[in-house]
């Protein structure tokens, strides 16, 4: 039954990442285009409603294209990009397929929910399969301070852990953010040679302007490390709910009675420049959602200064709470 449950959420999480393929830019590549022109379809193949390119009826089609500056071709457009009957329509080619020239406005989130939809499909299918492995049991490493599973589950979440845990979630969300904003910044047809941005302004009121997908991945690959130490700090709690003051004496590093206000003044102060600087940059008329991704530092520094000071908890503190418990 577990193996039917992972095997159907595979299947729904492949469905939902072929679909986020299909509609956004994640086949028809750079926002800077290398042609521009116009495309008349004259032939399309149907697709759907539900198949290898997701959920929804689709068109893979042929089209007669007069590009700008150049001479006249016939291609063939990845399935989502044109429709049957379609006559005079923008289209463009850069490094990769040719696509439709609305917008660009997917050309980063697009592929950051790909990767994590992907991502999402391969865990549920390997745990599919785990889950049809007859008597499989997980080895416990030989620990001189061994804890249960179900020892760790019943250990409280201390302020520490919960800080630790939030941190981690809080760089995925960084990352969705860097995605979300994008789609204001790349919301323009492409035009041969480099991209231009419809609000340029958005550049100048985040704290740093780094190249696409950076940000992103720096964030996911900080949540993971965050997220590794917070179970590992989680388990150690576990041990000392366990085996009491006896494990506490065997950790060598010295339990401060306090946590520094340092950090947390300096993530209030990046927060407010952030604000500042979001609120010099942005025209009064933009719309909310460009206020939005303009303040995307700001509300990020804003939850991660929120999570400091609600989640502050000394190492000494946390082990007097577990040994008490």
């Amino acid at each position: 039954m577990r193996a039917l449950a992972f095997a159907l959420a595979a299947v729904l999480a492949f469905l939902a990442l072929a679909t986020t393929i299909r509609t956004t830019d994640v086949l028809v590549g750079s926002v800077d285009a290398k042609r521009v022109g116009t495309a008349t379809v004259t032939s399309c193949t149907e697709h759907g409603p539900i198949g290898r390119l997701g959920l929804g009826t689709s068109y893979g089609c042929t089209a007669d294209v007069r590009w700008d500056n150049g001479p006249a071709e016939q291609l063939a457009f990845p399935p989502g990009q044109l429709e049957p009957g379609q006559r005079d329509v923008a289209v463009f080619r850069s490094n990769r397929d040719p696509g439709l020239n609305d917008s660009g406005r997917w050309f980063l989130a697009g592929p950051l929910a790909a990767v994590v939809l992907g991502l999402l499909t391969l865990w549920l299918a390997f745990a599919a399969i785990l889950s049809l492995v007859p008597g499989r049991k997980s080895k416990k490493a030989e620990e001189k301070w061994p804890v249960t599973k179900e020892e760790v589950k019943a250990t409280p979440i201390t302020r520490r852990v919960r800080r630790l845990r939030l941190f981690a979630w809080l760089g995925l969300a960084t990352a969705a953010a860097e995605g979300l904003a994008s789609t204001q910044y790349f919301d323009a047809p492409r035009r041969v040679g480099e991209f231009v941005s419809p609000w340029p302004e958005l550049s100048r009121a985040w704290l740093v302007d780094l190249p696409s997908g950076v940000l992103a991945g720096f964030a996911v690959l900080v949540a993971v490390m965050i997220g590794v130490i917070a179970e590992s700090v989680h388990k150690d709690a576990a041990r000392i709910v366990r085996y009491g003051q006896s494990y506490v004496d065997t950790k060598k590093q010295v339990l401060g009675g306090g946590t520094s206000w340092v950090p947390t003044a300096l993530i209030a102060a990046l927060a407010t420049w952030a604000i500042v600087q979001a609120a010099f940059a942005l025209p009064g008329h933009a719309p909310v959602a460009v206020w939005l991704a303009g303040g995307r530092d700001a509300l990020v520094l804003l939850a991660l200064l929120a999570v400091t000071v609600f989640t502050r908890q000394s190492a000494k503190d946390m082990v007097a709470q577990l040994v008490h418990k």
